[in-house]
């Protein structure tokens, strides 16, 4: 059950840190260019703009396009041509950047070396709101992380606890082992093995109960499927799991142990 909450705790780290890249990645930047450029500077400054590590995608728009999502998102019954009888809207390449470079002093820093372009008349995006989702994104992962520290030391002492009964309740046997000769590596790796194992199976069943909750989840929300799932880094969750409870165990094992090795024997009474 510990390390189930754990795993947990993980799920809800990963999948917060996947939606916040998804957030980050919608976030739209406008270059408005200049009147009169031709077709063929804005394909291959487009280009040069998919070339960078750091642009995940760019849209062309054209006048038209721009008086079309601009009637969309005002007012789909007004009409430019009619009351000034052109379009006044320029030419526009829609940027999105990647998860990390999304942050306001790279997208500050990117509008000073773009605007020096001969192309480029204007650079636009919505500096308040991305300064304050960045800030939100932080202190919600700050807590996060937070609370999942705090998880993984009760976790520890739980388990700690645990193991250290199980090796009390068998301390006569390991001062039995000392007295007949066996040396302390000998009567620790009996121990530390069936910790290992312990670790490998409560690990194996905590992956099985999350993977049927998370099942169960999905089924009664198929669209959160669609956004959650990530079979890579949920796999990697798994292995977590199971390689933290052996770790776990194995220390606890290992501690207890050496405690017993090294306790007098009217100390074994109490």
């Amino acid at each position: 059950m510990v390390i189930f909450v754990l795993g947990l705790m993980g799920y809800l780290l990963l999948k917060a840190q996947t939606l916040t890249d998804k957030s980050k990645e919608s976030f739209r930047f406008e270059i408005y260019l200049r009147d009169g450029i031709k077709e063929v500077e804005i394909m291959q400054f487009k280009k040069t703009l998919d070339a960078e590590d750091f642009v995940k995608k760019t849209i062309f728009k054209d006048k038209n396009d721009a008086l079309k999502e601009f009637q969309h998102e005002v007012n789909s019954e007004e009409n430019f041509m009619m009351i000034l009888g052109e379009n006044p809207l320029p030419q526009n390449i829609d940027v999105y950047f990647t998860a990390s470079y999304t942050h306001p002093d790279s997208a500050k820093q990117f509008q000073k070396s773009i605007i020096e372009n001969p192309l480029v008349s204007d650079f636009r995006f919505p500096s308040d709101l991305l300064y304050t989702v960045h800030e939100n994104i932080k202190f919600i992962s700050f807590c996060l992380l937070g609370l999942g520290g705090l998880l993984l030391v009760i976790a520890t002492a739980l388990i700690n606890n645990t193991m250290r009964l199980r090796v009390y309740s068998q301390r006569f046997l390991i001062r039995t082992m000392q007295l007949i000769g066996a040396s302390k590596a000998y009567v620790r790796r009996p121990f530390l093995w069936s910790g290992v194992v312990l670790g490998l199976i409560s690990g194996c069943m905590a992956v099985m109960s999350l993977v049927g909750s998370l099942h169960l989840l999905y089924n009664y929300w198929p669209d959160v499927a669609d956004e959650l799932v990530d079979t890579q880094r949920d796999i990697q969750l798994y292995l977590g799991m199971i390689g933290l409870a052996v770790v776990i165990t194995w220390g606890s094992s290992l501690f207890a142990v050496s405690r017993f090795l090294t306790l007098k024997t009217e100390k074994l009474y109490y």
